[in-house]
């Protein structure tokens, strides 16, 4: 009887944790709340457009500060500026998504845009190709609008790295600075962004100058020998 009491109060003692870890591995986890946590708020270049064919560049380890900015600038400032620097045309917005083409309607990026958004500019002026940037002559020029004014919804809101490797991508593009040598204030102040005109000497001769030379030669030597037949007819009249 004894034998059979301690048999029982061996097998509860034993069972009972059992049944306690059984209930641990496989019955129901702890309650969770049904309500998602926050969404992060969205940072200014969240809630861009992006255009359905928009190619991000992977970057390798060799990748230059003008590869960067590369990234950069079709992640911060294609949205406006187009995916190669055309600006703000009807035919990059044609790739837009269909609900983004129209971005100035209400509550989307006009004036009565929701409390994370901004105004989209009607015009975003293109960057690259022929008679652009006019307004900077030199590379820190470009450089120091961009990081004060760019980009538009938020000036400022760019690494310090990132402002730069913008600027070299810019100079890249328009194939004045073919080496890997990174760009910083000294280098940008001597990177001019157009031709210079170049103009002559003082005293030197430029083939307009030359032929304005001969030219009045030619007409010197006319009005001398006319002089000359003036005084010639003169003379053999008084003779006669």
């Amino acid at each position: 009887m004894r034998r059979t009491k301690f048999a029982r109060s061996a097998g509860m003692a034993v069972a009972i944790p059992a049944f306690v870890m059984l209930g641990l591995a496989f019955g129901p986890g702890p309650t969770l709340s049904s309500t998602p946590p926050p969404a992060a708020s969205p940072t200014p270049f969240q809630i861009q457009m992006k255009p359905r064919r928009l190619i991000i560049p992977d970057l390798g380890p060799n990748a230059t500060q003008a590869d960067y900015g590369e990234r950069a600038y079709l992640l911060v400032c294609s949205a406006c500026h187009g995916d190669r620097g055309q600006g703000l045309t009807n035919e990059w917005r044609a790739q837009w998504v269909p609900a983004d083409q129209n971005c100035w309607q209400s509550k989307c990026h006009a004036p009565n845009h929701p409390p994370d958004g901004f105004v989209l500019p009607r015009y975003a002026p293109p960057l690259l190709g022929p008679n652009t940037l006019l307004r900077f002559t030199t590379a820190l020029e470009l450089h120091d609008y961009i990081h004060q004014a760019m980009p538009w919804q938020d000036p400022g809101n760019l690494a310090e790295d990132e402002f730069w490797q913008i600027t070299a991508y810019l100079v890249r593009e328009r194939g004045l600075d073919p080496t890997r040598v990174p760009l910083n204030a000294t280098r940008a102040a001597t990177l001019r962004l157009h031709a210079q005109i170049v103009q002559p000497e003082v005293g030197a001769s430029t083939p307009s100058s030359r032929g304005w030379v001969v030219g009045a030669f030619v007409v010197l030597i006319g009005l001398l020998g006319l002089a000359a037949g003036f005084l010639l007819r003169r003379a053999r009249g008084g003779d006669a």
